[in-house]
């Protein structure tokens, strides 16, 4: 199948370039795995350290909220045992209280509940009963160290930071120590944090409550993770997460505890606040061996291309052009060419001249080959017109009816031949005749000849476009030459006065011809015998060649409706091969 009417798909599949690539990317295959695995491991490594990073600076943002934390815990944790100590002087109580406010600079109150709810001792107020609070029954069920915030407007009326440190003795619960830190002392911290700080920060506790933000007015409806609350993510301990925050926009989470396991930071990083290296984390990093591969396959295609495709493309189109019969000087030797192209294109180079020069070479010796069977013919022919006129001369000398007459079927027979070698040297190819214009030119010639002079004789033909080659055109017409002249020897008169003669050659398969002559008949003419050698020759030609041709006879006579016809129909396989060119002769 040629080339161009292949399928897109399968002349792409058959191309050397596509194959190659395919090789090569089965050879690659390996590499390339393990150039993703390791880029993978790369790549997390790097995420891993980034994330690390993102960890540490928020933790750093929040590294004075933590001591000062820290600073009011252990001063709380310090406070108990000296407040137990004074409890039964509750002035003396109060007292060391004041001094500690006092002394401090940071904090604002300071005071102790007794296992009954009641605050009797603290740095400023009256006695205040806490047993009813539901914040004080969750720690007198729980004792634990807990930091709220704005639960100081209870008991300093402001916004504070409340550390609540629970007092055990003996393993037995005496109270809590409370310490208030005002608001503006943690935001005045928050002033100083280093540069790379987050976006945001959230400060809460273990429970879910937060305890402060970082800008103040942080609006938590759009800054926290979607879907996740704040006690899901006190339980996932230090991690980061990135995802849409309540506003839809992708955020990256950092969540680094503050007091450990009592007091969390969620750090909220916009996309542009994230710190340089963040960027060095990229899709393009995983998509690195992919590039890696389109480029060897590039290079490896183009190598080919240049060296080996684009030269063999080259020399096909030679070849197709010299197939085509392209011949239009000597073919150039693909000179830039590798060693071994260039060796096959020196080749072909070479045959191409050699073929070209026997084709010359042939030509000259059929054109002389074919001038050499025309004038055999032409002289042919000639010869078998002068016979043929020798033996009418003959004829015309002789008296008796039955030798004129076996002459004159002798002259008939002769340019019957002689028709044939000038249809043979005038035909433009001598190994093929059109066997329709042969047969035409016997009929005329023979109903010219031997038509009978005293009535009235209709001859029609019908003859397709035949062309056949000399070894069946020959028996063919000395036997169409015999059956016309039995027809228009035997040939009658019918009902209405007239005669009639009908001669058919026509293709009736595509390898199998039918020829026919059809005459209405009658006794023969005064003059005329039915075989005037006596001998019975007309059937005898005529069954000699039809076996040459290999043909099927049917002979006899018909009743039509108008009188009675002789009919003779032969069929035989025909082939228009022209065969050898020199079977003409």
């Amino acid at each position: 199948m040629p080339r161009r009417l292949l399928p897109l798909g399968r002349r792409i599949y058959r191309e050397l370039g596509f194959r190659l690539v395919s090789v090569l990317t089965l050879a690659l295959l390996p590499l390339g795995l393990i150039a993703v695995v390791q880029n993978y491991r790369v790549v997390a490594e790097a995420q891993h350290s980034a994330d690390t990073a993102l960890l540490g600076l928020t933790s750093e943002s929040v590294a004075g909220e933590r001591a000062l934390i820290q600073s009011a815990m252990g001063s709380a944790e310090a406070l108990g045992p000296v407040a137990l100590g004074h409890l039964e002087d509750v002035e003396e109580c109060r007292a060391v209280f004041e001094e500690f406010v006092g002394r401090s600079g940071l904090f604002r109150f300071a005071g102790l509940i007794e296992p009954d709810g009641l605050m009797r001792c603290a740095s400023q107020g009256d006695v205040r009963d806490f047993s009813q609070s539901e914040s004080y029954q969750e720690l007198r069920a729980d004792p634990r160290p807990v930091i709220v915030s704005n639960l100081g407007s209870e008991i300093t009326g402001r916004s504070s930071l409340i550390i609540a440190q629970p007092i055990w003795s003996d393993e037995r619960f005496d109270g809590l120590v409370l310490v208030s830190m005002p608001q503006y002392v943690l935001n005045l911290v928050r002033e100083f944090s280093q540069d790379h700080a987050p976006t945001g920060t959230v400060v809460f506790s273990d429970d879910g409550r937060v305890v402060g933000t970082n800008p103040a007015d942080l609006d938590l409806n759009t800054a926290l993770p979607q879907g996740t609350s704040l006690a899901d993510l006190a339980t996932a301990g230090k991690d980061v997460l990135r995802g849409p925050r309540g506003n839809g926009a992708a955020t990256t989470f950092t969540i680094v505890p503050l007091i450990s396991e009592h007091l969390f930071v969620l750090g909220i990083w916009r996309d542009e606040d994230l710190p340089n290296e963040q960027g060095m984390v990229t899709p393009f990093m995983l998509g690195f061996p992919f590039l890696m591969w389109i480029a060897s396959l590039a290079v490896a295609y183009s190598a080919v291309h240049w060296m080996v495709i684009r030269h063999i493309r080259r020399l096909g189109r030679q070849m197709r052009g010299f197939a085509l019969g392209a011949r239009d000087g000597d073919i150039e030797v693909i000179a830039n060419a590798p060693a071994e192209i260039r060796v096959l294109s020196e080749t072909f180079s070479r045959l191409a001249r050699i073929l070209a020069r026997d084709e010359g070479d042939l030509a000259a010796s059929l054109k002389e080959k074919t001038v050499l069977l025309r004038e055999i013919h032409h002289r042919v022919k000639n010869n078998l017109q002068l016979i043929a006129s020798i033996i009418s001369i003959q004829g015309r000398s002789v008296r008796e009816p039955e030798a004129r007459q076996v002459l004159s079927n002798l002259h008939e027979r002769v340019m019957a031949l002689a028709t044939i070698h000038r249809a043979l040297y005038q035909s433009d190819r001598l190994s093929q005749v059109r066997a329709d214009r042969l047969l035409d030119e016997i009929v005329s010639q023979l109903a010219s000849i031997g038509a009978p002079a005293n009535r009235s004789l209709e001859i029609s033909t019908q003859f397709d476009d035949v062309t056949l080659g000399p070894d069946t055109v020959v028996p063919l017409s000395l036997l169409a030459t015999e059956a016309l002249t039995n027809a228009l020897k035997y040939v009658g008169q019918l009902d209405d006065g007239r005669s009639r003669i009908s001669v058919h050659f026509r293709r009736i398969e595509p390898d199998l011809v039918e020829f026919g002559v059809i005459n209405s008949c009658a006794t023969p003419r005064a003059g005329q015998a039915a075989d005037s050698d006596g001998t019975n020759l007309g059937k005898q030609l005529i069954r000699a060649f039809s076996q040459q041709l290999e043909a099927e006879i049917e002979q006899g006579e018909i009743d039509e409706p108008d009188g009675r016809f002789y009919r003779l129909v032969l069929r035989f396989h025909a082939s228009e091969d022209p065969g050898d060119p020199a079977a003409g002769s």
